[in-house]
């Protein structure tokens, strides 16, 4: 029996530890009393869980319109959230600086480990988005949204 990987079900799976990753940040955001955060974390919930809802049920099943919709979520709020980060301003830094750099980054749990990990999470993301792309652009005989057209082969 040759078993043949499911591309879309490969994306899932990449998808889906990245939106957890921000899961525990957002409910902090949450519980803040302050109502900017709050209302700021209700929102990024609210996508977290509309993203995990359209992964598991749309695009795990290969519909393009699924796709669509993660592409946006990605791309309108994890990439201003996870990558226009302020940076740090390491400066330039030698390969052994840059490795003592990500261990500590690593160890502590703060700023340092959120801006080591958002990149790694957002690269997660797009290796999701990017590896379904030329299956749903390749299917001729299925329609927008990944169901067989009638009377088609």
């Amino acid at each position: 029996m040759k078993l043949r990987p499911n591309i879309f079900l490969v994306s899932s799976l990449l998808l889906t530890p990245a939106f957890f990753w921000s899961l525990p940040y957002t409910i902090n955001c949450v519980r803040d009393t302050d109502t900017m955060p709050r209302t700021a974390g209700l929102a990024s919930l609210t996508v977290i869980i509309v993203a995990l809802i359209v992964i598991w049920t749309g695009l795990a099943a290969g519909n393009r319109v699924a796709w669509v919709i993660m592409a946006v979520i990605v791309w309108v709020w994890a990439f201003p959230l996870m990558m226009m980060f302020p940076p740090l301003h390491l400066g330039p830094l030698s390969l052994r600086e840059l490795k003592d750099w990500i261990v500590f980054a690593w160890r502590q749990d703060g700023l340092g480990r959120v801006a080591l990990m958002n990149p790694i999470m957002f690269s997660l993301m797009f290796i999701g988005l990017i590896l379904p792309l030329r299956a749903l652009l390749r299917s001729e005989n299925r329609n927008w949204s990944g169901t067989p057209k009638a009377g088609g082969a």
